[in-house]
């Protein structure tokens, strides 16, 4: 068997098969003659057992650098097989499922518990293979032996993350079917202030039910939540701040979790496992730049793995990462002009609004601005940022040393600081001139003017996040029970500094005066840094947390040891909320209402999980958790699942599960608000009306914000049902239904456009004349959302043309039901405005020191965003035949090169066609920010040394 990647430094699958057609061994069978493995390199022994044993392992070449094997002869069932070549060598195997095996450094030795006297201790004989370990896998606290758990897991190796090209976690998760992508610039705009960018995380969900419901965890503990956040998003995790470098894989739970991991799991739990047990080190560099010149990236990563005295090791790794921005100018799609479409020009007209109308400013006779002339509309797309800057340095240390045969000591250390950049268009808005202004309109002073400030230049807002994360504890063994207890703090920290928002104090003073124009004449640096000024926000989250978990075997069944896990984990999170003084004193135009403020809260929660084997083909889980949050109470969350293999190629499982999650910090303060005066609709739910306008026709009131003091937790109930098909070990097939239903959800009530819906929101004088409205949030919306997902995988080796292995995962939303409001009709969303299926697939090529690998993304269509799903298709999109975006397929494709000592070389090309995005929604600019890629064919090279 030709060698494959001595030099590779990322997990490696060596896929093996008899030939091009089924296999017929089971999977703990010896092969017909035997093994036949010659002693000498680990590397090339585990080359030769996949090829023998027709298995899957999975390893980090760098783990096995300068091991060697006393090599194998004869015949065994091939677990017992594996640990007789892995005896004396440091490593262990973990089983993934019956034909994969996961590589891993023996954490520590795991004692029996003493016999009693009355027993008697039989002796081990020397040739007694290693005993093969268990894993501790998300979706449970209980360790297994396999990773087919009763809730569907998805395990994202570091090898695929290599072969993907993908530089962020941000990017990596995104693309994921099932997962919905929040974008730097969504998360900065949310909460109705369309053009003041008060945050810049980047994040991503389950299912379309938000950040809100799916929790990440970084080595199975939380992380801190991003320091700002609109009440639209309430609080979510920041991926800028974890580099692809530094992570091993991500196991992605789907379905509720809430039983297990508590709040933030009602959708599912996103796992990041970062690197820990390696040996040697690596360097990394990579270079990448789109077919247009444009969009550089640059990343420089370094790593190193020691073995200490007794037994202990110490992982360090740093990483350095660049990536230019790009904005909607340099791609000729981005535009709001759709008349090539068919459809209208979106840009925005200036001049003096009059009802619908504009009348245009002096000297502008078209909508384009010529060489010299005066621009008469705003096109916002050609400005934003479709990729925001990005600059990122991380470190990350760990160590484990044990204590003595029976524990460990082991801590951790990451931090981070990433700046990102990002620019909207030049601020805008209509203003209301004073009577005499020389630049109102002459017949009609009164009507407003459309403006845009585009002497001041685009708004830009650099935000710089630092994350601080650190974690100690102590695990070990008593008898056949292991037990953890950890301490731990994660921090961040942002500051986020705003250029080319308008003070509108000193605005009108300065248009007052005569010292500003609205001419669009030229103004002076001093008048521009004066209505201009530059604006900060300030947050930080803090998070301190005690872990206590205990688990191990209860008593012999049929199938197996019943075995349980119980903990105990307290947690305090305080946030620190610091607006500058414009955004407070409400200075800053179309700005949301800030307030400084500081709070704090103690969470709480006991938790149990037990697994019982029923038969060798049957097992069973049931956990139950009691969460405790500081204000609400407490609450209990059960979960209950199966595991039925009928036969030995198919496998049936199931889980039925309740969900809780308590209001944030985030959410427990006034939301922010968008305006101080409104208007109201008339009707007789208003009654009189203390303002009114336009002839009675709407109300004009205040707005205030409040909070809720009868606000309630979330609850969700969710269930899930699989079956998996294996009819010979190069082919898996899995397919998934989930059912989620998100009760009690937490919204910023709307009494504006239905006040008969929150008469308590509104304000009445002494007279019931209304004269204001409060805004808060309430426990009103209701979500459910149903669909199906596919995973599946095939391998296959032939003597001539090396080894093939094909993966597909896909999700079909088949629901998405959301109501505002218990009197308000449900709707379906399901397929509106984002696709309601995609594919994720790859195709991988071995070949002596070469592997290929074909990357395909499928997006479906998706109905274009009419105000309202209901809608089937709006008369000016039916005549152009733009109802629904068009689907999209986008291709990739990695080569790596192994045939140096030490040395890894590769060639990724993403989007291989240069697919350009299509949106024909008017208002998107060309493109879905959630679900297309705005770059194009883009080029990455990368080089890696290992010693």
């Amino acid at each position: 068997m030709a060698k494959i990647f001595p030099a590779f430094l990322v997990s490696v699958a060596l896929l093996a098969a008899s030939e091009a057609g089924a296999f017929q061994a089971p999977p703990n069978d010896s092969t017909g003659d035997g093994y036949h493995i010659r002693a000498g390199a680990l590397d090339d022994a585990l080359n030769a057992f996949a090829a023998q044993s027709r298995v899957q392992i999975l390893y980090s070449p760098s783990l096995v650098a300068n091991r060697r094997s006393a090599g194998l002869d004869g015949k065994a069932p091939t677990r017992e097989a594996l640990a007789r070549l892995l005896q004396g060598t440091g490593l262990t195997a973990v089983a993934v499922n019956a034909n994969t095996y996961l590589l891993q450094a023996v954490p520590r030795p795991r004692p029996v518990a003493p016999p009693r006297a009355t027993v008697r201790r039989e002796s081990t004989p020397p040739s007694a293979p290693t005993q093969l370990d268990t894993v501790h896998v998300t979706g449970t606290r209980i360790p297994r032996s396999a990773f087919q758990t009763s809730t569907p897991l998805t395990i994202i190796t570091r090898e695929e993350i290599r072969a993907s090209g993908h530089q962020t976690l941000f990017d990596l998760l995104r693309l994921m079917p099932g997962m919905t992508g929040h974008h730097p610039r969504d998360v900065a705009t949310g909460g109705g202030a369309s053009q003041v960018p008060s945050a810049a995380a980047a994040s991503s969900s389950l299912y379309s039910l938000g950040p809100r419901a799916t929790l990440f965890l970084v080595d199975g503990r939380r992380m801190a939540n991003y320091g700002l956040v609109s009440t639209d998003m309430g609080a979510l995790s920041d991926l800028n701040g974890i580099p692809l470098s530094m992570i091993d894989r991500i196991e992605i739970l789907h379905g509720g979790a809430s039983a297990i991991y508590g709040a933030d799991a009602m959708a599912g739990v996103v796992n990041i496992i970062l690197k820990k047990d390696y040996s040697g080190g690596e360097i990394t560099a990579n270079f990448g730049v789109s077919d247009r010149g444009d969009a550089e990236q640059q990343r420089l990563s370094a790593s190193i793995g020691l073995q200490t005295r007794g037994g202990g090791s110490v992982f360090l790794s740093a990483d350095h990462f660049t990536r230019n921005p790009l904005v909607g100018s340099q791609r000729d799609w981005s535009t709001l002009d759709q008349q090539d479409s068919g459809l209208r020009d979106a840009r925005i007209p200036f001049g003096y609004y009059f009802g619908n109308y504009y009348v245009p400013i002096d000297g502008c006779e078209d909508r384009d601005a010529g060489e010299g002339g005066k621009p008469c509309s705003l096109d916002r797309a050609r400005y934003v940022s479709l990729q925001p800057g990005i600059t990122s340095n991380a470190f990350y240390a760990h160590y484990r040393q044990p204590i003595d045969n029976n524990g460990e000591f082991y801590a951790d250390l990451r931090a981070t600081r990433v700046s990102l950049e990002m620019q909207n268009a030049p601020f805008y808005g209509l203003v209301s001139l004073p009577e005499d202004s020389p630049d109102a309109f002459a017949p009609l002073p009164i009507l407003p003017l459309a403006y845009a400030f585009s002497e001041v230049g685009p708004v830009r807002n650099r935000t710089v996040t630092n994350t601080r994360d650190a974690t100690m504890g102590l695990r070990g063994y008593r008898g056949r029970w292991e037990w953890d207890l950890s301490l731990a703090q994660r921090r961040n920290k942002v500051h986020n500094r705003i250029d080319g928002l308008i003070d509108e104090s000193e605005l009108f003073e300065a248009a007052e005066h005569g010292l500003f124009r609205f001419d669009q004449s030229s103004k002076s640096n001093e008048v521009i840094e004066r209505i201009a000024p530059q604006n900060t926000l300030g947050g930080e989250v803090v998070l301190d947390s005690a872990v206590a978990n205990f688990d191990g075997p209860l008593f012999r069944m049929p199938g197996g040891d019943a075995t349980v896990a119980v903990g105990a984990e307290y947690r305090r999170e305080r946030l620190r909320s610091r607006p500058g003084a414009s955004f407070v004193n409400g200075n800053v135009a179309l700005a949301q209402d800030m307030e400084r403020s500081k709070s704090s809260r103690n969470d709480s929660a006991v938790y149990g999980e037990i697994n019982l084997p029923l038969h060798d083909t049957l097992s069973i889980d049931a956990a139950w958790r009691l969460d405790r949050n500081g204000g609400f109470g407490s609450r209990v969350s059960p979960k209950a699942g199966f595991k039925w293999t009928p036969t030995p190629s198919l496998t049936l499982r199931g889980s039925v599960g309740e969900g809780y999650r308590a209001p944030t910090l985030f959410e427990v303060r006034r939301p922010m608000m968008f305006g101080d005066t409104a208007q109201i609709p008339y009707s007789d739910a208003i009654g009189p009306c203390l303002i009114p306008i336009d002839d009675t026709a709407t109300c004009l009131v205040d707005q205030h914000a409040t909070v809720n003091p009868k606000l309630k937790p979330e609850t969700s109930h969710s269930r899930t049902l699989g079956v998996i098909w294996q009819p010979a070990e190069a082919f898996s097939l899995s397919l998934n239904h989930y059912r989620i239903v998100r009760n009690n959800e937490m919204l910023v009530i709307n009494s504006l456009q239905r006040p008969e819906l929150y008469p308590e929101a509104l304000l009445r004088d002494e007279e019931g004349y209304l004269y204001g409205v409060n805004v808060y949030l309430d426990n009103v919306g209701r979500t459910e959302v149903r669909g199906w997902e596919l995973d599946a995988d095939y391998r296959v080796e032939t003597a001539r043309w090396g080894k093939f292995a094909m993966r597909l995962n896909g999700h079909y939303l088949d629901r998405l039901i959301r109501r505002s409001h218990p009197q308000v009709p449900a709707l379906d969303y399901a397929g509106y405005t984002t696709p309601d299926r995609s594919l994720l697939g790859s195709v991988q090529w071995n070949y002596r020191d070469w592997i290929a690998t074909l990357n395909l993304r499928y997006m479906g269509p998706a109905k274009v965003d009419f105000g309202d799903p209901t809608v089937d298709c709006m008369k000016r999109w039916k005549r152009a035949g733009k109802c629904s975006t068009p689907s999209a397929t986008l291709v990739g494709l990695n080569l790596a090169y192994g045939g140096f000592d030490h040395w890894l070389l590769s060639l990724n090309v993403s989007n291989l066609t240069d697919h350009a995005p299509v949106n024909y929604d008017e208002s998107a600019g060309g493109y879905s920010i959630a679900d297309d890629d705005p770059v194009g064919r883009y080029y990455l090279i990368s080089a890696t040394y290992r010693f």
